[in-house]
């Protein structure tokens, strides 16, 4: 496609056909309550006194999200959630409107772009969502409405742990979460193209016997001469310019 769309990710969406996408990588915003801008540099380098604001992590239920949230309903019939699934909807969205108001209007708005992420994504598609503890479990639940228990996949751990922090008053947030859903069980998981060397210590503990095949001293399992599929925690990804509210 090799094409770069730029604007409200939910009205590119709505241009796009239905099952039209194979992987959906997002990094949302992560309900940080903060504002983030973007600074322009000029040719040497130096800071210009002009900014934009990239995006807004700042939520309120004002009228656009109340007529969003009150339409919600209609959006799930539309896209064939049964009564139980709505009932459940209006509920939670009744719950949060009086107990965390701002959390509502976050994952309102996440809701809407993430049903529509499910219409273009493919039978064999599969969704990663960036996000960190702030609304995580949150998060969670509105993925398992929209894509089904049954197609969780992975909870994946971003680990920066070796990054210095200042905190002393609670152990230092260092990890990101990525959740792993799959649109359906006929998933594409190509995981051959993914591998990474196995541990030193593995390493030290395989024989290999006459007829070249790598198995475990003990066991009978065989080692990928391309290396293992990581596990679901991720501890050597350079850590993003990104605020991170660790202190």
């Amino acid at each position: 496609m090799n094409k770069l769309c730029y604007g409200d990710c939910l009205t590119i969406m709505r241009d796009m056909g239905k099952d039209s996408v194979d992987l959906i990588y997002l990094d949302p915003p992560f309900n940080s309550n903060r504002n983030y801008n973007a600074i322009y540099k000029d040719e040497t380098g130096r800071p210009l006194p002009d900014q934009i604001e990239a995006f807004c992590d700042l939520w309120t239920l004002d009228a656009e999200r109340e007529k969003a949230i009150r339409n919600l309903p209609n959006v799930l019939i539309e896209n064939g959630y049964n009564d139980e699934d709505v009932r459940f909807w209006k509920a939670w969205m009744d719950a949060l409107r009086h107990t965390n108001p701002k959390l509502l209007a976050y994952l309102s708005y996440m809701t809407e772009r993430l049903l529509q992420m499910r219409i273009v994504l493919r039978p064999t598609g599969s969704i990663y969502l960036h996000c960190d503890p702030t609304a995580s479990h949150y998060i969670k639940v509105v993925m398992d409405g929209v894509f089904g228990h049954q197609n969780f996949r992975n909870e994946i751990v971003w680990s920066y742990a070796a990054s210095p922090s200042s905190t002393k008053r609670d152990f230092p947030r260092k990890h990101d979460i990525i959740f792993r859903y799959a649109k359906s069980k006929h998933f594409i998981f190509n995981h051959e193209d993914i591998r990474v060397p196995y541990a030193e210590s593995s390493m030290k503990r395989v024989r290999y016997p006459a007829n070249a095949s790598t198995v475990m001293e003990g066991t009978d399992i065989a080692l990928n001469p391309g290396g293992k599929i990581p596990p679901s925690t991720w501890t050597d990804i350079q850590q993003s310019y990104r605020y991170r509210n660790d202190h």
